[in-house]
This record gives structure tokens, sequence and C-alpha cells, in this order.
């Protein structure tokens, strides 16, 4: 009996003692369980502060890209005017001088015709502004079925006298002719064609001559602009799509252009690819989907 008691009070002294152990052992883990919940709070806390900035940073730098992208556009819009002034001078002049006949004029025939061409000029004049204004536009594209040899002949009506008058540019056009039709917002065609060719002209402070082409292949319908500039050197070529990215001078661009442009055909579904050649030339070639819906 004492032997039995003995034996049963060791047992319980041992399972006591295994149970502090165990008490013991689940204390330490709390602890340290609290000490990794506070750690991890603190890496939170630190992680979160971090991701605030780093938003608030994110807002600074969309904000500055805005501001670019507004420079960029009123730099483009800028070179244009004068192109703009020659296109809208002449339908003024015409203006001008059918008002004056029609006041020195009581022949009823004639004064309808003058009217006429009055109507014909302004009408005309009200679709120059129209286009200038689309040029400012940088939203989601508006898709139309259209013809890319059109919005060439639109681009280069825009563009050809500023080129061959005020920077020594001759432009020759090679346009396929029988395109299909390609669904694709015309405005940001002729706006990336904008940037393009001042670009091409930049790279050819002395003059020079601007290949524009069409054509198509299985995929693709395409607009290729050739310049006999300085070229592009092969270190350049993989970054001058990114933002900010600019071999010109300060004062000549914000390196934002060529980005832009990626971004607008993009959106169209479409790329834009370049090929160039120090001493020689560059080529950028825009491509626009033939069954993009």
């Amino acid at each position: 009996m004492v032997e039995g008691r003995e034996s049963t009070e060791k047992r319980v002294i041992v399972l006591e003692l295994a149970l502090e152990e165990e008490r013991s052992l689940s204390r330490a883990r709390n602890k340290l369980l609290e000490a990794n919940i506070r750690e991890l709070n603190e890496v939170y806390d630190a992680l979160r502060e971090k991701l605030n900035e780093l938003r608030r940073r994110n807002e600074k730098i969309r904000i500055f890209e805005e501001q670019l992208v507004k420079a960029n556009k009123l730099s483009v819009l800028g070179e244009l005017a004068s192109s703009i002034a020659h296109e809208i001078k002449n339908p003024l002049i015409s203006i001008q001088g059918f008002a004056r006949r029609i006041g020195t004029t009581e022949d009823r025939d004639k004064l309808e015709k003058y009217a006429k061409f009055i109507e014909e000029e302004a009408d005309r004049l009200t679709q120059v502004l129209a286009k200038l204004l689309g040029f400012s536009r940088m939203d989601e594209p508006k898709k139309d079925l259209l013809n890319m040899n059109d919005i060439v002949d639109d681009t280069v009506l825009f563009m050809e006298h500023h080129l061959t008058r005020f920077k020594n540019v001759s432009i020759s056009l090679e346009k396929k002719p029988d395109l299909p039709m390609v669904h694709v917002d015309r405005i940001h065609v002729q706006q990336t064609m904008v940037n393009l060719l001042m670009n091409a002209a930049q790279a050819m402070p002395e003059g020079g001559r601007i290949q524009i082409r069409t054509g198509m292949n299985d995929q693709y319908v395409f607009i290729s602009i050739t310049d006999t500039g300085i070229g592009i050197k092969d270190e350049d070529l993989d970054r001058i799509f990114e933002p900010f990215f600019t071999t010109k001078e300060k004062e000549l661009g914000t390196g934002l252009g060529l980005s832009l442009c990626k971004r607008l055909i993009e959106a169209n579904a479409g790329k834009i690819e370049v090929e160039s050649k120090v001493g020689e030339g560059t080529t950028f070639t825009i491509m626009i989907p033939i069954n993009a819906p």
C-alpha cells in the first residue's frame, strides 16, 4: 500500500513537473508570438508609410508628366502655326476679295456667285480649324473605319508648307493604292505623324528629304517615314520610346514625343518600329492591324 501510494505521488509529481514545463513553454511561445506580432505590426506600419510615400511620389510624377505632355503638345502646335497660317491665309484673302466685289456690284447673278464662293471658303476654314483643334486631343481612341492614305494626305496638307519653307525639307509620297480600310483613331495617327515629321526635320538641321510610304503585309497597314538625317546610335535605339529619354538639347525636346507616339498607336492595337543608321537616316513605321475590331 505504501509503495503504491509513493508510486502514485511520484507520478503526480512527474505530471505536475511536465505540466509546469508545458506551461513555461506555452508562456515562452506566447511571449515570442506577441513579440513577433509587435514586430510584424511595426513592419506593416513602416510598409504602409512607404506605400503612402510612393503614392504621393507617383501623384507628383503623374502631375509632372501631364504638364510635360501639355508642353509637348503646345510645342508641336507652335511649330504647326506657320503651316496653319498658310492654310488659313488663302481662304481669308478670297473671302476679303469677294466681299469687296459684293460691295461694288448690283448684278444679282454675280452676288449669288460671290456669296457661294465666300461660303465655300468659310467651310474650308472651319475644316482646317477643326483639324487643328483635334491635334490637342489625347483621350481614348475614337475609332472609325478609315483609309490610311487619306490620313497621310490630310497630315501632309498641314505639314508640307512648314517643312519645305522653314525647314528646307522636301517631301516625297509613295502611296499604295487600294489599301484595306482599318479601324483607327484618325487624330491619334495624325498626332503621331506630326511628331515623327518634326523629329525628322530636327534630325536634318541643314535640310534634306523625307519619304512617306504606305503599304501593307499579312497583318498590318503601315505608314513609314524615312529621313536623311544624322541617324540614331545603336545604344540609344532601345531607349528612344522611354518617357523623358531624349538625345536632343533641352530646348528642343521634353523626351516625351516618341513615348506619346508609342502610347497612341498601341491604344489603337498597333505598334511602331524604328530602323536607323548613323549618318544615313532613320525610318519609323506606324503599323495598324488590318483585322482589329
